[in-house]
């Protein structure tokens, strides 16, 4: 699936469970695996880009994943537990980019104290503390929610709660195009969905 999709289809299928879409890939659904990847590719990130890696290594770091994930999608013994997964074999990736470059010969790209802080902060999740993993867990079942919302109701979450700028309601109703008056009836409608959408989930 790709970020052309319209917003029913895309909804419908960021709500397919994990196992469902497990099964489709295996199968041979190049659709599902893209579906699949949209889907856990911020929790892959968020994890070498939080204990302090470059967005390029954060990049390879991603890439070997889901090569990984590919390889071993097969053996997954709890498919419906991927994120669990994912967050492992992620951590341990970060590991192995650490321990690669302490063997090479030639100088490193960065300085020790760099690769230090990076050592120091993968200590500190590897294993993934109980609390820490609920935590990603969760901020997943959000990111999911919010994408199965409407194109309407997913644009204002965004620029409400995921903007840098934190814009008022009156720069929100010029860049959606609304009534002013109608952006907190809208807000209270649109999270009332999104608490639908997450119940039994967080």
């Amino acid at each position: 699936m790709t970020d052309h999709a319209d917003p029913e289809t895309r909804a419908k299928s960021l709500l397919i469970e994990d196992r469902a879409l497990v099964e489709a890939c295996l199968g041979g659904d190049t659709e599902a695996w893209e579906t699949l990847i949209l889907r856990y590719q911020r929790l892959i990130y968020s994890i070498p880009i939080r204990v302090g890696f470059s967005p390029v290594d954060a990049a390879d770091i991603f890439q070997s994943v889901c090569l990984k994930l590919f390889q071993k999608l097969s053996t997954l013994r709890k498919q419906e537990k991927i994120s669990s997964w994912l967050m492992t074999t992620t951590t341990r990736e970060c590991w192995r980019i650490v321990e690669k470059r302490r063997r090479e010969t030639q100088p490193s790209v960065y300085d020790d104290d760099y690769e230090n802080d990076i050592v120091n902060q993968l200590a500190s999740v590897e294993p993934l503390a109980d609390q820490q993993r609920i935590a990603f867990e969760r901020q997943q079942a959000v990111r999911e929610a919010v994408e199965a919302l409407s194109e309407r109701c997913r644009s204002l979450i965004t620029l409400l709660f995921y903007s840098k700028e934190e814009p008022g309601y009156a720069d929100i109703a010029r860049l959606m195009k609304l009534p002013l008056n109608s952006i907190g009836p809208t807000r209270a409608r649109c999270l009332q969905k999104l608490k639908r959408i997450l119940e039994g989930k967080i």
